[in-house]
């Protein structure tokens, strides 16, 4: 009879034996199965580097294109024959957003022609108001003058201005201040800020972020130079005009200055922001004698809804724009074409 000891070291030995087969069974397989992913391995390896070279290859060809692309555009873009609406299209699709959305411009546009008109109409009455002021100068006579083609002529100062009065002087001042606004430079024969017409418009746009703001303390301040040259020359250029149609060469009063600063400073704007989009905003002039039609045009003192008569352009006193798929109307004042 064999001891306990003994059975006990049986026992044991048969299980290492049986472990040590287990064990080594399941070396093999595992042996076996990281052989296979090896193999697995080594043909992705192989496709990889066989894809890689394919790839080496398309990219070759694909620099080859665009070289042979970028020849083809230089030489369309400055070919004569290709449209406007073309080429804007290429710089379209490479150019960088505006910094706001295109409905935020639109707004923001027609809010500022907002401002430029009621700014323009503050300049005319602070022109009567200056007649009221200062009886002598010669400023109502020369005023009375620039009327007199309309018949019409002012009566009693500011307090009795007929409103026929103000929009003429309105229609007057509109044509200085808006003068050469189809220009980018807000001049004859002006020259863009810059030959990249999406560098330029960027600019345009902040150029009016900047001085948006100014205000006439800050002018009286520091001068419209020190914040822009180009609205300081602007201004200038402006104030001369309207000095010209006037005929009035006298030193302006600060409030009759500051007017002027404020409507040079709202149509400045305007235009920047104009030819802040792609293409520019286009100005919209009636002349005088065009028959009346309401789709591109506001009679500011007669109601068309109540008046069948063919009627005509008297004079124009705000210009409209086409504001890419809208029309803002050009404010006028007609008269019956049958009389």
């Amino acid at each position: 009879m064999m001891s306990p000891a003994a059975i006990e070291r049986g026992n044991m030995s048969q299980l290492l034996t049986e472990w040590g087969a287990l064990s080594l069974d399941s070396l093999k397989k595992e042996l076996a199965e990281a052989n296979a992913h090896r193999d697995a391995a080594l043909r992705e390896a192989a496709e990889v580097r066989s894809s890689l070279g394919e790839l080496a290859t398309k990219l070759v060809s694909l620099e080859a294109y665009c070289s042979e692309l970028k020849k083809a555009l230089r030489q369309a873009t400055s070919s004569p024959s290709v449209s406007r609406r073309s080429t804007r299209s290429i710089d379209a699709s490479r150019e960088p957003p505006m910094p706001v959305s295109h409905d935020v411009m639109v707004e923001g546009f027609l809010q500022i022609a907002s401002e430029a008109r009621l700014s323009v109409k503050q300049l005319c009455k602070a022109l009567i108001q200056q007649v009221d002021e200062e009886a002598n100068d010669g400023l109502s006579d020369k005023l009375n003058l620039l009327l007199r083609p309309y018949q019409l002529a002012l009566t009693g100062g500011k307090q009795h201005c007929s409103k026929a009065v103000l929009y003429h002087l309105e229609a007057i001042m509109n044509q200085a201040m808006y003068q050469d606004f189809e220009n980018c430079a807000f001049h004859r024969s002006g020259s863009p800020r810059c030959l990249d017409p999406a560098e330029d418009r960027r600019q345009s746009f902040a150029a009016f972020v900047a001085l948006r703001n100014l205000s006439w303390n800050e002018v009286l301040r520091k001068g419209t130079k020190y914040y822009s040259e180009d609205f300081s020359r602007f201004c200038d250029r402006k104030m001369s005009g309207v000095v010209a149609t006037l005929g009035w060469s006298r030193p302006w009063p600060e409030q009759l200055l500051q007017c002027f600063f404020v409507a040079a400073k709202c149509v400045w704007l305007l235009h920047l922001l104009a030819f802040s989009f792609g293409p520019p905003l286009t100005i919209l002039r009636i002349e005088d004698g065009r028959a009346f039609d309401q789709m591109y045009m506001e009679d500011i003192l007669l109601d068309r809804q109540q008046v069948r008569s063919p009627y005509q352009v008297k004079i124009m006193v705000m210009p409209g724009f086409y504001v890419q798929d809208r029309v803002l109307k050009c404010r006028v004042i007609t008269t019956n074409s049958e009389s």
